[in-house]
């Protein structure tokens, strides 16, 4: 099954496209599925200004004449009328799931939370910046075996201990944060509005950083065991040595691009309007997909295939080499 968001929760066949059940609800985060021992089926983790909700990825049951379910909301979490306000046009984050557990902050408040899948029960919850008026905009959190990672705007980078929710260290940056992070074996990937760098697990400490010129605000990277890939916000899209930092290719690329990474492909949506396939290792363009209507969501790849939101479609796309 291919799951959606935006308004509520769709889903649809990923062989052909054959509605399964769209319910209702506040919505609007990307989905994180993950096994809810409780249940037969997984846990959509997903969040709004109203908070996380653990969604029933069956659908639960249909209620006749309705586009609403019995059993489609296992749960909701905080933020329980906390909420502040806030700068962001939309604020919400989207959620990570790892073993049974969401690690996300709580939209609207200063804090980072994870909760059970199953139930929602909160496992930890602490507060990442201490202000008591507005809330803070948050980049989605990474996880490795052993801490949860987090960007805050403008410059702060911060890591708890994944069990408790210690923290472990934080660190104020020169350079304003893109408000995205990546871990991995090399170190924790953050981006700036201009650039790129490569951040120690262990403190935070920089272990390169990279000026690519760029003014990025909203956009996110990919990563791979050797490269990060990561348009700089106005005209390039760049691959960087994972180790070094060093640039290895730049192609014309226009605007903020959230791109994935699979078989030696990476896909980045431009200006919101074009898939582009390009090769990871040279940056050769292998083809380009414009539908008919804006804006494109970026994709997700799965059985051979890329799958994107178009205004109220979902799009399957056949994948190419």
């Amino acid at each position: 099954m291919v799951y959606a968001t935006g308004g509520g929760l769709i889903a649809c066949s990923a062989q052909d496209g054959t509605q399964g059940f769209a319910r209702s609800g506040p919505y609007t985060s990307s989905l994180a599925a993950v096994e809810a021992p409780s249940y037969l089926t997984r846990t959509l983790a997903t969040t709004s200004t109203g908070g996380l909700y653990g969604l029933n990825a069956g659908g639960g049951i249909a209620i006749p004449g309705t586009d609403r379910g019995i059993g489609t909301q296992r749960w909701s979490g905080p933020p329980r009328n906390e909420y502040r306000p806030t700068i962001e046009h939309t604020p919400t984050t989207n959620p990570v799931a790892v073993d049974g557990t969401i690690y996300t902050p709580v939209v609207g408040t200063n804090d980072l939370v994870a909760v059970n899948a199953a139930n929602g029960s909160v496992h930890w919850r602490t507060t990442v910046v201490d202000d008591e008026v507005i809330s803070a905009s948050f980049g989605r959190p990474a996880v490795d075996d052993d801490a949860v990672y987090i960007a805050n705007w403008p410059n702060r980078v911060s890591a708890y201990d994944r069990t408790d929710g210690t923290l472990l260290w934080q660190r104020e940056r020169e350079e304003q944060m893109q408000l995205s992070t990546s871990v991995t074996d090399a170190g924790v990937v953050v981006t700036t509005r201009s650039g790129v760098a490569l951040l120690d697990t262990d403190d935070g400490e920089p272990i390169w950083e990279r000026d690519l010129d760029g003014n990025a605000t909203s956009g996110a990277p990919a990563v791979t065991t050797e490269r990060v890939l990561v348009g700089d916000g106005l005209e390039e899209f760049h691959a960087l040595d994972l180790e070094t930092g060093e640039v290895e290719w730049s192609i014309p690329f226009e605007g903020e691009t959230k791109p994935v990474v699979a078989d030696g492909i990476v896909y980045a949506v431009e200006r919101n309007a074009s898939l582009v396939a390009l090769d990871v290792d040279s940056g050769e363009e292998r083809f380009r997909y414009e539908p008919p209507e804006v804006p494109l969501s970026p994709p997700i790849v799965g059985d051979e295939r890329l799958f994107l939101v178009n205004r109220s479609r979902i799009l399957a796309l056949e994948g190419s080499r």
